[in-house]
């Protein structure tokens, strides 16, 4: 099932920072592509998509002096991926590919996202986390950082460690976050996974962070 309504708040800031900005046309509208990670990848590494869709932001901004109407559409593409627990099957590795419009104006970005570091990808996104682990976040940390291909680019994996506390039991995670600026769009990878299974499931997190398609032309 698709967790929207967590990247719907995040979203609001996007459109929220152009209040500032000048322009000449009485309404806007930015939209990023899709992006995923490549089927082959995703059945390498055991993942599943879960499924892709349109976050669209609506909201009316004054720019320029004039009360202007905004449309930010951004896309998100969500995976998940079960492991045996006790010898019970649960769903506690996930995946994300998320992709915002660079807003710019007269050389000025004004899509927050441009400027977030890896702690803030994840306290924006907190929501949707904690929607997934079914528990409260907390204690984010940086514990490593990788250098890997992203998109053909050379890019930092910040990985954190977070805490999660559902049904009164704390587990440790890892979260490798990397954020790409690519064809005029902001792309956010990341995964999760126990902190206890990172031997087996470090290997499969770099294989999806290796191996994203994005569909802008």
């Amino acid at each position: 099932m698709m967790r929207r309504r967590a990247f719907l708040a995040s979203t609001v800031g996007v459109a929220a920072a152009l209040s500032g900005c000048a322009a000449t046309q009485e309404e806007f509208e930015f939209s990023s592509a899709p992006a995923a990670f490549a089927a082959d990848a995703v059945g390498e590494a055991g993942y599943e998509r879960v499924g892709q869709e349109e976050v669209v932001e609506e909201r009316q901004i004054e720019a320029g002096g004039t009360e202007r109407d905004v449309t930010v559409t951004n896309h998100l593409t969500q995976y998940e991926r079960s492991v045996s627990v006790r010898d019970q099957e649960r769903t506690l590795v996930f995946g994300l590919v998320f992709t915002t419009p660079s807003i710019s104006f007269v050389g000025q970005e004004f899509n927050p996202v441009s400027n977030w570091d890896a702690a803030e990808i994840v306290e924006k996104t907190s929501a949707m986390i904690e929607d997934q682990v079914d528990g409260e976040i907390r204690d984010v940390s940086e514990v490593d950082e990788l250098s890997m291909t992203v998109l053909e680019t050379e890019t930092d994996v910040t990985v954190l460690g977070v805490t999660a506390a559902a049904e009164g039991t704390d587990i440790q995670y890892r979260v490798p976050v990397a954020k790409v600026q690519h064809e005029g769009d902001f792309v956010l990878v990341a995964t999760m996974y126990p902190e206890r299974l990172r031997d087996e499931e470090r290997p499969r997190a770099e294989t999806l962070l290796r191996n994203v398609e994005y569909d802008g032309s």
